[in-house]
Order: structure tokens, then C-alpha cells, then sequence
């Protein structure tokens, strides 16, 4: 390494008569061969821009990954950027793209990507793999997230899906086997029923059965997809002509939702902050990657269990992928060593048992080091036990607004008391526009 160069002065010590005026050339080569290859060195370092989102102690286990990949690649050099939470990525990004000034690499959540392959912005991968043989060892489903008309545009980087945590100590208190969660929609009435009590007497309930996110935004319409699928809906027909979220199943969701909140009254429409995590929520809908940060805050036993199921067994995936947008060739070719890089086997183990998101690669969940990390932490068991009934969100260009459209039309029959036909099929109409 450049680093470890030194020029040896070779006239130390030298000091009789004679000295050799050769080796005053050779030194005088030296140095300028030194000074050429600082020279060389410093211009031949890429410099690339690596936009995320990740906050807490994400951001610092994965920065300090970055940090990592530039000490082992001293001819690229990751200059990482925070650009705040998803939503202001996002807006950045958008921007960036429409200005002509990405960055060279971005962490985007999974709904992002088609919306900038749209632009002409990105690169796919082909462009630097044959992808067919290089993604061999990931799991079917994390390429369902970053595939796009068949082709593989970004890199798998975290995958979590929606698991169901529940206090087990409320569990005890009324009764129920703490062991036995609830494995179905009709479960989930029968023990929310029971767990959403007013425990002062003062006439106004205190803890709620059941709770998930039913205002109308990302968060709640990634939940609400998932009853859909379970209830055997879909967002859109078959070839994604059109959307398809106004037939039967879809009401039945709906209704589901209006049931569990004004009929059995066990869903609260307002829920109190961290209302889990104060032992308020006795059931809870989340994310897998909330499990070690639930964990602790907690001071009570908790579990996690699969999603109450219905006529089919299914769970949303959330997660990210890392993206390249056009630039140089070279900056290019820099994006993609990093990005391997990030990905590559060893990475991928630390950061799944760091963080507690799904492995993307089979290598990984075959490991000895992972089932030992199994072994050691049940609750993941579970959680991978669910990947396999796990579906991605479509990977088209109008899902963005196609789930706008979609969440108000939810939120306005729970909330607004609108007839759930009506209200999807209006939205029908609506989003049908953002198909093209």
C-alpha cells in the first residue's frame, strides 16, 4: 500500500570523501517516482455519494460498514450521506433524479425503485452481472422485491415481514395460554374480546385487544394489503392493466377492520403512544425488524407469532434494496464493487444477526453461525418460519398512488362511514387513472 512507501535516504551516514554522485540521481528518482505515485494514487481514487435513511443503531452498524469498505478498497471512497427519515429520502431523491444529480447509490425502500427505473436514472444490474448465475444464492422472495419486468434493477439489502407481537403477562391475566397466540381472523375476535378491558372501573376502557396502523399512509396500507391477500384479494388483475381492490375479498377486509373496531370494539382508532410498550395494546401488529427494539423497552413477557390468517396464509414484506443511478463509467463500476460488496455473504450474516432482518441469502440461512443465532434467539425462529408465506407489493411504477388512493378509501369507511363498495369503488376509478 501507498501508505507503507518510504523514501530511503540513502546518503545517511555518509559522510567521507567521494560520495557518489549516482546515488544523489538515484535518490533524486526515487523521490520523483514517489511524488508520481502520490500524484497517481490521489486521481485514481473514486469518489462516490451513498444516500440512506437508516436511523439509530442501523445507522451505526451500517456506517461503520461503510467505513470498512473504504479502509479494505483504498481506490474508492463512500462518502455517506443521512438524508433523513423514508419519507424525506424519498422527496430528496425524487428531486436529485428530476434535477439530473442523484447519487451514485441509494438505500430505497422496496416501492421506490420502479418509479425511478421509469426515469431512465438507473442502472441495471445485467450491466455489471450475469444475474441469473449471481443471484443464484438469494431467496426467491428477496429478488420479488427488486424485480422489475423480470429484470433485477437493485440489490437486495434488508428484508423484514409483519409479524404479530402480544403481552403474554395480559394473556395470563384473562386467562388464555400465553403459548397459544392467535392463529386465526376468528382467534383474534375471540381473545381481543377478552384482552380489551376497563380495568379501573371508571367506565372507559383501558387496554385494548388489538391494535395496527389504520390512519391513511404508507404504513397503514402495507398492513391493510396484507388482509386483502389473507382474505384472497388482490391490488390488481393479473397483467396489472388495471386495479382489482373493489371485489368481494376486498370488502370482506374492509369490513373486517370496521368489525374489529365498531362492532367488537376491541380496535382502537386512537391508540396511545407506545401503547404496546406500556402494556395498554395487549396484541399488536408490527414488523420483524421491531423485535429487538420492542424487547428493550419492555419490562413484561412478550411474544411473537405469525399473522392470524384467514383463507390464505400471507405476510407483507417490507425492507430496502440499494440502488445505482447513471453516471461515468467508472463511478459506475465504483458504485457496484460497494454495492457486492454490502451484500456479499459475511455482510449479510452480520447484518442479519445484528439487526434481526430476514437473510436474502440461502448460503446464510444454511450457515452454522446463523442456526446457532436461532438456536439463541427464538423469537427470529418464528420469523423466518413466516418468510415462507411472505409476499412482496408489486413492483410497478403506479403502486405509489395506486396505495394512496387505496389507504384513503380504507380510512374513510373506518372512519368516515362510508359504505366499503362505495368507497372502493370509487377508488377504483381513481387510481385506475395511474395506470398507463
Amino acid at each position: 500500500m501507498l501508505g507503507s512507501l518510504r523514501v530511503v535516504d540513502m546518503t545517511k551516514d555518509k559522510t567521507e570523501r567521494g560520495y557518489i554522485v549516482r546515488k544523489k540521481v538515484l535518490l533524486l528518482t526515487l523521490m520523483f517516482v514517489l511524488v508520481f505515485a502520490i500524484g497517481s494514487v490521489a486521481t485514481a481514487q473514486v469518489t462516490i455519494d451513498y444516500w440512506h435513511y437508516l436511523s439509530g443503531d442501523n445507522s451505526q452498524i451500517h456506517e461503520a460498514k461503510v467505513a470498512e469498505f473504504n479502509r479494505l478498497h483504498p481506490d474508492i471512497h463512500v462518502e455517506v450521506l443521512y438524508t433523513g427519515n423514508q419519507f424525506a429520502t424519498r422527496d430528496k431523491l425524487m428531486v436529485a433524479v428530476a434535477g439530473g444529480q442523484p447519487p451514485h447509490v441509494a438505500l430505497m425502500d422496496q416501492f421506490w425503485p420502479p418509479m425511478m427505473v421509469a426515469t431512465g436514472a438507473m442502472v441495471p444490474l445485467k450491466d455489471f452481472v450475469d444475474t441469473d448465475e449471481y443471484f443464484e444464492d438469494f431467496t426467491s422472495i428477496s429478488l420479488d422485491t427488486v424485480t422489475i419486468d423480470g429484470e433485477q434493477w437493485t440489490m437486495p439489502f434488508s428484508m423484514s415481514n409483519q409479524i404479530l407481537f402480544y403481552n403474554k403477562d395480559m394473556f395470563r391475566e384473562v386467562g388464555l395460554d400465553p403459548e397459544k397466540p392467535p392463529a386465526t381472523w376468528d382467534e383474534l375476535v375471540e381473545y381481543g374480546k377478552l384482552l380489551t378491558r376497563d380495568v379501573d372501573g371508571d367506565g372507559q376502557i383501558d387496554e385494548w385487544g388489538v391494535n395496527f396502523t389504520t390512519r391513511a399512509n404508507i404504513g397503514a396500507v402495507y398492513g391493510f394489503i396484507t388482509f386483502l391477500w389473507q382474505a384472497g384479494g388482490e391490488i390488481y388483475n393479473e397483467d396489472f392493466t388495471a386495479t382489482a381492490f373493489n371485489d368481494e375479498a376486498a370488502v370482506e377486509a374492509v369490513n373486517f377492520w370496521i368489525d374489529l373496531a365498531h362492532n367488537h370494539k376491541i380496535l382502537t382508532l386512537s391508540p396511545p403512544q407506545e401503547g404496546f410498550e406500556v402494556g395498554r395494546i395487549a396484541m399488536q401488529y408490527s414488523s420483524t425488524s421491531g423485535i429487538a427494539r420492542t424487547a428493550e423497552k419492555v419490562d413484561f413477557d412478550f411474544g411473537v407469532a405469525p399473522l392470524p390468517a384467514h383463507k390464505e396464509m400471507v405476510t407483507g414484506v417490507g425492507g430496502s434494496s440499494m440502488g445505482i443511478f447513471r453516471t461515468t463509467p467508472e463511478k459506475e463500476a465504483a458504485a457496484w464493487t460497494f454495492v457486492e460488496w454490502m451484500a456479499n455473504e459475511e455482510n449479510n450474516l452480520e447484518w442479519s444477526m445484528a439487526t434481526g432482518y430476514t437473510p436474502l441469502r440461502k448460503s446464510v440461512l444454511a450457515s452454522d453461525e446463523y442456526n446457532q443465532y436461532l438456536e439463541e434467539n427464538p423469537f427470529i425462529q418464528t420469523v423466518i418460519k413466516q418468510a415462507q408465506y411472505a409476499r412482496a407489493r408489486p413492483n410497478v411504477v403506479s403502486y405509489a398512488d395506486v396505495s394512496r388512493v387505496l389507504g384513503i378509501a380504507v380510512e374513510e369507511a373506518l372512519f368516515a362511514n362510508v359504505h366499503p363498495q362505495q368507497t372502493l369503488d370509487n377508488a377504483v376509478v381513481e387510481a385506475n387513472g395511474f395506470i398507463f
